[in-house]
């Protein structure tokens, strides 16, 4: 005989399957919090934008230790260039500043497992206007 109404077992289980799908959702809306060590590995990045008052563009590299410190290698194109130490922190909310020892700092907003950030240049040494920003991508652990 047919009926229209479900298997009495299928209706037992339907508040199971419909929590097991809600808490799944809340997991993934609420990942878990970042901290220092969401950055660790080495960081390809380019910027663009102006600095002092003059066009310019920068890429390089980053390492980020998983623990605040960052060595840094860069060109520019106004012909500067080097290896440099700097800091950084990142707050649960994923969010992070790093600072340069000219002085230069930036805000980050980190995506939660660390592949990838993009960032804006926050303070920059000289009194010119500066408006930089750019991207990094996380390309060895």
């Amino acid at each position: 005989m047919f009926s229209l109404l479900p298997h009495p077992g299928r209706i037992a289980r339907l508040p199971l399957i419909l929590l097991a799908l809600a808490a799944g959702s809340a997991a993934s809306a609420n990942p878990l919090p970042c901290s220092n060590a969401t950055l660790k590995g080495t960081y390809l990045y380019n910027e663009s934008g102006v600095l002092n008052g003059k066009p310019y563009a920068e890429s390089g590299r980053e390492v980020y230790d998983g623990r605040g410190g960052i060595v840094l290698s860069y060109q520019g194109s106004d012909g500067s260039g080097g290896v440099e130490k700097a800091t950084y922190n990142v707050n649960p909310n994923c969010i992070g500043t790093a600072t340069y020892p000219d002085g230069q700092k930036a805000t980050s907003f980190i995506s939660p497992d660390g592949s990838r950030f993009v960032y804006t240049i926050t303070a920059a040494p000289g009194g010119q206007p500066t408006a930089l920003s750019g991207s990094e991508l996380r390309v060895a652990p």
